[in-house]
């Protein structure tokens, strides 16, 4: 079931977020990143204000529990995209994003971007996506890499 953001799914979207960072971005950045970049979103109070501040977020709940979130700026930047582990290969991030998509489309959006992690580049890549390049960041100290993004809307 995909549905908008309520009050009260913001412990919950710290919850996905960190375990989606800490055990699926693992799988394509170091222990040290992907335990850098997890604990920048471990508040729930950060996730809160988040997705208060005017943008749109999808939830995504297998059997009542939250297994996945999306959400999208007014100008149509994807800030964030995160599933649980155990919600990979069950069409989560294709449902959540078909959300955004409608969205995108009714609030006659023409341009979607994005700075995709490794897992997320693949993904935006099979929605048509186009990788404009690659950034390298610093995180608390900590070098990154991520992949600026888009799509554009017809």
């Amino acid at each position: 079931m995909i549905r908008q953001y309520k009050t009260g799914d913001h412990v919950a979207l710290a919850i996905v977020f960190k375990r989606s960072v800490l055990e699926l971005g693992s799988e394509d950045y170091s222990p040290e990143q992907a335990a850098t970049w997890a604990e920048g979103g471990s508040d729930p109070e950060r996730w809160k204000r988040t997705c208060n501040d005017g943008r749109v977020t999808f939830v995504s709940e297998l059997e009542g529990v939250i297994s996945g979130f999306i959400n999208l700026e007014s100008d149509g930047h994807i800030d964030h995209f995160f599933i649980l582990p155990e919600a990979r290969g069950q069409g989560v991030a294709r449902a959540l994003f078909d959300a955004l998509i409608a969205h995108a489309h009714e609030a006659s959006m023409t341009r979607l971007y994005v700075e995709a992690s490794e897992a997320a580049r693949r993904f935006f890549l099979r929605q048509n996506f186009e990788c404009l390049k690659r950034c390298e960041l610093e995180i608390r100290g900590v070098a990154f890499h991520n992949y600026a993004m888009e799509k554009r809307l017809v």
